[in-house]
Order: structure tokens, then C-alpha cells, then sequence
């Protein structure tokens, strides 16, 4: 099973819900947060940076469409992702937990993620817990 923290908003590139990351850069760059909010967005994102490799795939042509999940043992960043989905919440932005034992095309995987390209059919999948 894999995990991904999406809202209802579908991202132009790969067509599908935009994730948590987006959404939480996003509000970094263009709200104004209150020190606490800063605090925790940012601690959370420099986990990110330190911690989770952003994998070369996605910046490859074709992989467009490419989207990144989380594998269930991750532990640890799913904590700080949890961080951020509180965040965004208190912001307004809905962020849902999505889970799939299918994500599409498995183009790079490591052992707390992988990335995916969905197939088709599955391009706008809406959230399930």
C-alpha cells in the first residue's frame, strides 16, 4: 500500500490531485503566516531537504505525469508530512490521506518512496482513507 496527501485541486503537469508539498510551498511563498506557522512549515521542510531525496525521475522528459508516494514505513517523514497536512488544514486547504496498492508504472523507488507514473484511467483519483 502506498500513501499520498492530496487535496481536490488537480495539477496541470500530471493530471492529477496536487500534493501536500505543493500546496505547503505554495502558502510559504504566498501567505502571510503567523511566526508558529512559519516555524512549523519550515522545520518540516528542511526535514524534507535534509532527509528525502528528490528522485532525478521526475525531472526527466516523459515523466511528466510522474507522481511521488509514500511507502507505509516511513515513519518518520510521514510525521512531518502530518506536520504539514495540520498546517495547510488550519489554512482552509483540505488535504486527505489517498492510498492505492496500484500507483501505475514504478519509475524509481527508495525506502521510504517511490515514483509513479498512474496509468490513465487512474489520473484524477479522488481521496480514500
Amino acid at each position: 500500500m502506498y500513501l499520498r496527501f492530496v487535496s481536490s485541486q488537480q495539477d496541470a503537469a500530471s493530471h492529477s490531485l496536487v500534493g501536500v508539498f505543493t500546496h505547503a510551498y505554495d502558502i510559504r511563498d504566498t501567505a502571510e503566516l503567523e511566526q508558529h506557522e512559519v516555524e512549523t512549515l519550515e522545520r518540516a521542510l528542511d526535514w524534507f531537504r535534509m532527509h528525502l531525496k528528490i528522485p532525478p525521475v521526475l525531472k526527466e522528459p516523459g515523466n511528466e505525469r510522474a507522481i511521488c508516494w509514500f511507502k507505509p514505513a516511513a515513519k518518520r517523514p510521514l510525521e512531518y508530512a502530518w506536520q504539514l497536512v495540520h498546517l495547510l488544514r488550519e489554512r482552509g486547504i483540505e488535504i486527505e490521506l489517498t492510498k492505492t496498492r496500484d500507483p501505475g508504472t514504478i519509475l524509481y523507488e527508495d525506502g521510504w518512496q517511490i515514483v509513479a507514473k498512474p496509468h490513465k484511467k487512474d489520473r484524477l483519483r479522488t481521496p480514500r482513507s
